[in-house]
């Protein structure tokens, strides 16, 4: 039986230079598939790949997610839980993978088993984002209900960040997890100090923002509903822009073994994301293995 962790959110009033050439990685139709995944019975929502490459977990809007392997290209177990479209899911460090969706709930999971260890509950609207912190311990969900909430893995009362104004659509821990990025259809991101209660760094954006990624380097990027990726230092500095395409901007991801593992014909001032994600109903990027990237460069 799966035990049940709940927190009530507080009350509050509630009010994605020259253009630079680009190079996405993969476009629709430039190559043909390595393989094909067939299980779901509605539109894929959410991807996540281990860090060996060798197997991935997907959500669906037929409110399932399912774990594959990616060595016989097979489905190995398919979870239902969630009442409604599964919008995020993430693995583990401890081996274990979180989905979450529009109904709301996350729940965590041992593979092989039929049921949630755990579910979470308190968010108000649809999750749509999860992050994981690099040493496994905290789950960080963003939710159509405007807030962040920081889930100790161990157990525990959840932290509620709660200053965006509208629908949070990304959430992403640098890689010191020393901070946690959110972004939000209210026109900012916001930069989260972890280490005690500070108030978050807000970076006014031009336009509503879907996705965000954190590198290695400390570098932000964040996907916007103009169509473009834009590029912020660690301390919220705007650094630069790609004009990704005409339509939203809605998931990115950046490869870890970018900067340093970026071919020598990267070009001088360009950003390195594994793939852009575009709008659509199945549009998702998951996380891409050391050593397995593919580059898209936007030059400032």
């Amino acid at each position: 039986m799966a035990q049940s962790v709940s927190a009530k959110a507080p009350r509050r009033n509630r009010g994605r230079s020259a253009l630079l050439a680009v190079l996405i990685a993969l476009p629709i139709g430039a190559t043909a598939a390595f393989a094909q995944l067939r299980g779901h019975g509605g539109p894929v929502r959410a991807l996540a790949i281990s860090a060996d490459g060798q197997s991935a977990i997907s959500g669906s809007f037929d409110s399932t997610a399912i774990r594959w392997s990616l060595t016989r290209h097979a489905a190995e177990q398919v979870l239902r839980f969630h009442s409604d479209a599964v919008n995020a899911v993430a693995l583990l460090k401890d081996g274990r993978a979180a989905t979450a969706g529009a109904d709301g709930r996350i729940a965590i999971w041992t593979f092989g088993k039929t049921e949630p260890d755990i579910v979470l509950e308190g968010h108000t609207a649809p999750i749509v984002a999860l992050a994981a912190s690099p040493d496994g311990a905290t789950l960080a969900s963003a939710s159509w209900d405007h807030t962040v909430r920081l889930w100790p893995i161990a157990g525990g009362t959840p932290r509620v960040l709660d200053e965006h104004t509208q629908n949070v659509n990304g959430v992403a821990f640098t890689a010191d997890g020393r901070a946690l990025v959110s972004v939000s259809y209210d026109l900012s991101v916001r930069i989260w100090p972890l280490s005690e209660a500070q108030t978050p760094t807000v970076v006014p954006m031009p336009t509503p923002l879907n996705a965000v990624a954190a590198g290695t380097d400390g570098e932000i990027a964040v996907g916007g509903a103009d169509g473009k990726v834009y590029f912020l230092t660690a301390s919220g500095a705007r650094a630069g822009e790609v004009a990704a395409g005409p339509r939203p901007v809605i998931s990115i991801a950046i490869s870890p073994d970018c900067p340093a593992g970026m071919p020598p014909t990267r070009p001088q001032g360009a950003h390195p994301l594994a793939h852009i994600g575009r709008s659509g109903p199945a549009g998702l990027v998951g996380g891409i293995p050391a050593g397995q990237s593919h580059a898209a460069y936007g030059r400032r």
